[in-house]
C-alpha cells in the first residue's frame, strides 16, 4: 500500500507540476483571462504550490479505490469530495474573485473538467476489464473442452 501511495503522490505531482506550465503558457498566449494573470505571477510560488497540492489531493485520493470494505459510491464521494475540497480550499487562496458568480462559475468548470477526466478514466478501465474477463471466460472455455 506504501508503493502505491506514493505513486499516486508521485502522480499528483507530474500533473500538478504539468498544469502549472500549461496554465503559464495558454496565459503568456494571452489564451486565457487576463485579468488575473498580474495576481498570479506576482505570487507564482504560491501559484505553482496551489495548483500542484489541488492535483495531489484529487489524485492520491485514488488509493481509496485499493480499499475492498467500501462501496463503490462511497469510493467515489470520497474521491470527489476530497478533490473538489482541495480545489476550493487551494483555489480561493490563490485566486481573487470579484463576486459569487465567478465563484461558482470557477467551481462549476473545474468541478466539470474534473468529472471528466474521472469518467475518461472510469470507462477505459471498465473497458480493459471487460477484455480481461473475456480472455478468462475463453481460457476456462478452452480449458472446459480440453478436458472433455
Amino acid at each position: 500500500m506504501r508503493k502505491l501511495i506514493k505513486k499516486y503522490l508521485l502522480i499528483g505531482i507530474a500533473v500538478g507540476c504539468c498544469a502549472v506550465v500549461v496554465n503559464g503558457i495558454l496565459r503568456d498566449l494571452g489564451l486565457m483571462g487576463s485579468e488575473n494573470s498580474l495576481s498570479i505571477f506576482e505570487n507564482f510560488t504560491s501559484f505553482a504550490i496551489g495548483i500542484i497540492g489541488i492535483s495531489i489531493g484529487f489524485i492520491s485520493t485514488g488509493v481509496v479505490y485499493e480499499i475492498k470494505q467500501l462501496s463503490f459510491r462511497l469510493k467515489l464521494l470520497i474521491h470527489l469530495t476530497v478533490g473538489i475540497g482541495m480545489l476550493l480550499v487551494i483555489g480561493f487562496n490563490i485566486f481573487t474573485f470579484d463576486n459569487l458568480l465567478d465563484i461558482a462559475t470557477n467551481v462549476g468548470i473545474n468541478a466539470l473538467i474534473l468529472l471528466a477526466v474521472w469518467t475518461y478514466y472510469y470507462i477505459r478501465d471498465k473497458r480493459e476489464i471487460e477484455k480481461i474477463n473475456e480472455r478468462i471466460e475463453e481460457k476456462k472455455l478452452q480449458r472446459k473442452l480440453v478436458t472433455e
